[in-house]
């Protein structure tokens, strides 16, 4: 899709002197200086190349050729030139992030760095509009560069796999808004995806996080080194620096499962044996293989929250410990560890950047002091760990966390500023900078985090959000208000899907595709802008990589119930050309109501929960949403009764436990007239057929009943019980 402008171009515009200034260039962020001069736009012609003759600027150039060409159809070639269309230069007298660009018939950029001269290009793309009578730009100088150090962004592919093509679709956007980092989550409990040397036996357990969509994996391969090297190139050629996160000492389920006689705590499988001499040695090991693969950025991370030390202390490598230091504690070990670390990764040229529960001002073992510390729950008060002399990144929850469905609205994110903190299911901010003196400097950036979200549905829920924070992040506020911020998005927004989407979803019949639910009967429209004779776009509904269960696609897709689209383009032998596009549609058409729909509900032995797994939910006529279940806060056996009200004939009882294509549920049924008396009506105590979306249904002779009893007995994946749907009915 080609990139295309809103609105008309019109006289001198200065940053903070014309309210509309961000309504007439469609810039995401908005730039910290922007002089407009004339009235309309003029021709640019592409054809007369590029000159660059810095060797350092090549890499950059080089992505620029290839992303307008993908993303706005326009064909540069290097020339050498002095008409050249665009030449692009160092400027020592720039900063590293900073540079000027100057449009009009020809375009400069001066840039301080290849780093500068990306976003220089970033900004180009976004103002360049191709049309029938060429390609057109407005006549602007631009100078420009960041507030803040730190912009980045998080994916976790240690819960959800994404492909390396996926990665590099979130790379591009980066890029397109000036995002300088790009956190991999590449290590937890479920997938450890960095392929080591030294410990070849990592990942061979890799299981995905598959509590949200079907058609999850059960096996993972680690990623190939050549795989990361490629995607580190990448990025460096976007300005965009990976940093490359390894959990330690806690979150590292998968790590102890592959190597327990390295690394296990007997009786706590989530935490490594810290008083290990011989597993701290092997994880600095795994450190080294890490930077040496991600050697663009300046940054590695070394997780360290969460951290359970339950057990540390009654190991023979503690007890040996003991002897040497009475006074040493599994806390002064847990230091001591992340200490040793960070020594070893500044040795290794890195700066370490560890989430908010690492710091601890008391302890004899402190932070580096270049540390960059992650706030993200305000289980420390960023504030004193600021004025104790460290470089706060804010990673708040609200408004910074995406996790599916429990995230803030891009209105919301608008209205925020960088040195507002805010923890989980609060919108009370901690005001960073009227607590700190100086707060200024002490507050090096913000993330946004991407948790347990499939690359299915990431550039959905990030594009949007991205664009905000990065604006935060860049400038620090916005010209205009948030009708006049979408605006400059929409345009921006249209530039990448030329970037990344090698198929074009739209919708209709209600719907909003970036907030992802619809409320009636769906048509889904897929399209790719050129489709070449022998190529065909497929898709699936399940999450599920490219295989034998895609489907060609030929006309709307007609959805009534929650889906997971991933679709592509493929050639008649079935390779894939592009990347993926994908969308999470989530369903809210409220079902034919049963006899059990929102009627009260009691629950035992262990009490209702309130904490978002209450009893209602599983009554709540949602039979399609798995994330919306009943989970009892105790173990199985666990039994929920519903009342129906009154007394009535029933014959069918369907119980939709949560479903992720490898577990199966045990559970009988019974019936009362009086909430005293019971009769079972239903038995699959012996069950061992996997969960569906279908639920497990049955059918039985009609019986008088008020109350309905589901004793739920057994989880083959877990000790823990769940009921999406409870569904009571009588059916001819």
């Amino acid at each position: 899709m080609r990139c295309s402008h809103l609105l008309s171009l019109l006289s001198l515009l200065v940053l903070g002197t014309v309210a509309d200034a961000a309504e007439q260039l469609p810039l995401v962020p908005w730039p910290a200086e922007v002089r407009q001069s004339g009235s309309a736009p003029v021709r640019f012609r592409a054809e007369k190349g590029i000159r660059c003759t810095d060797a350092s600027l090549k890499p950059a150039v080089a992505m620029l050729t290839m992303e307008f060409k993908a993303g706005l159809g326009v064909n540069f070639a290097s020339t050498s030139r002095t008409d050249a269309a665009l030449t692009v230069n160092l400027d020592p007298t720039l900063r590293e992030e900073e540079y000027v660009l100057t449009t009009g018939t020809r375009c400069a950029i001066r840039a301080g760095s290849s780093i500068a001269a990306a976003w220089a290009e970033s900004t180009l793309f976004q103002l360049l509009k191709p049309g029938a009578a060429g390609i057109t730009v407005p006549k602007v100088e631009i100078h420009d560069h960041p507030r803040y150090y730190y912009r980045g962004a998080l994916v976790d592919v240690a819960r959800k796999y994404h492909t390396a093509d996926g990665l590099k679709q979130v790379i591009q956007l980066c890029w397109l808004y000036k995002v300088r980092f790009l956190q991999l989550h590449l290590t937890d409990d479920q997938l450890f995806m960095f392929p080591s040397a030294s410990l070849p036996q990592l990942g061979r357990s890799n299981r995905e996080f598959a509590r949200f969509e079907p058609a999850s994996a059960p096996h993972i391969r680690p990623y190939t080194l050549d795989e990361l090297r490629d995607l580190d190139s990448f990025a460096s050629e976007h300005g965009v620096a990976l940093v490359p996160e390894v959990e330690m000492p806690g979150h590292s389920g998968r790590l102890i499962a592959d190597a327990p006689e390295l690394f296990a705590i007997p009786g706590n499988g989530s935490t490594i044996n810290i008083a290990s001499a011989k597993a701290v040695t092997a994880i600095k090991t795994l450190l080294g293989e890490v930077i040496d693969v991600f050697k663009s950025s300046p940054i590695v991370h070394i997780g360290a929250d969460e951290v359970s030390l339950d057990g540390l202390d009654r190991t023979p490598e503690f007890a040996a410990r003991k002897l040497v230091e009475p006074d040493i504690t599994p806390h002064t070990l847990y230091c001591q560890f992340i200490s040793d670390v960070q020594r070893y990764a500044r040795a290794h040229g890195k700066t370490t950047a560890v989430w908010e529960e690492a710091w601890d001002t008391h302890s004899k073992y402190p932070l580096e002091r270049d540390t960059l510390i992650m706030c993200w729950s305000l289980g420390r008060n960023p504030a004193e760990v600021a004025a104790s002399g460290y470089r706060v990144i804010n990673a708040g929850w609200t408004p910074l966390y995406i996790v599916r469905d429990n995230r803030k609205t891009p209105e919301f994110l608008y209205k925020w500023r960088v040195d507002e903190f805010g923890r989980e299911g609060s919108e009370q901010f901690t005001d960073f900078n009227k607590q700190v003196a100086g707060g200024e400097e002490r507050l090096a950036g913000l993330q946004l985090c991407s948790w347990e979200n499939s690359e299915s549905i990431e550039i959905q829920s990030l594009r949007q959000r991205l664009a905000i924070s990065a604006e935060r992040g860049w400038s620090g506020t916005s010209p205009g208000d948030y009708a006049s911020f979408l605006q400059r998005f929409a345009s921006t927004d249209a530039c990448l899907e030329g970037l990344t989407q090698s198929v074009h979803i739209s919708l209709n019949g209600g719907g909003n595709l970036g907030e992802n639910v619809f409320t009636a009967p769906l048509a889904v429209n897929l399209k790719s802008q050129v489709l070449p004779a022998g190529q065909r776009i497929r898709y699936a509904l399940d999450n599920s990589l490219p295989g034998p269960t895609w489907k060609d696609y030929s006309l709307p897709l007609s959805l009534e119930k929650t889906a997971w689209l991933r679709a592509g383009v493929f050639d008649a032998a079935g390779k894939q050309h592009g990347p993926l596009t994908g969308a999470w549609l989530k369903c809210e058409i409220v079902p034919r109501p049963n006899l059990a729909t929102n009627k009260a509900v009691t629950v035992g032995p262990s009490p209702d929960r309130k904490d978002g797994w209450f009893a209602r939910l599983a009554v709540d006529g949602k039979r399609d949403d798995a994330m919306a279940h009943w989970a009892p806060d105790g173990p199985a056996p666990q039994w929920l009764m519903v009342d129906m009200q009154k007394v009535q004939p029933i014959n069918t009882i369907n119980v939709v436990t949560y479903w992720d294509g490898g577990r199966y549920y045990q559970w009988t049924a019974e019936a009362s007239v009086d909430g005293k008396t019971w009769r079972t009506v239903a038995d699959f105590s012996k069950n061992s057929q996997i969960a569906t979306e279908a639920g497990y249904q049955a059918k039985f002779s009609t019986v008088p009943a008020r109350y309905v009893r589901i004793n739920m007995l057994k989880n083959s994946a877990n000790p823990f019980v769940h009921i999406v749907e409870l569904i009571v009915d009588l059916k001819k």
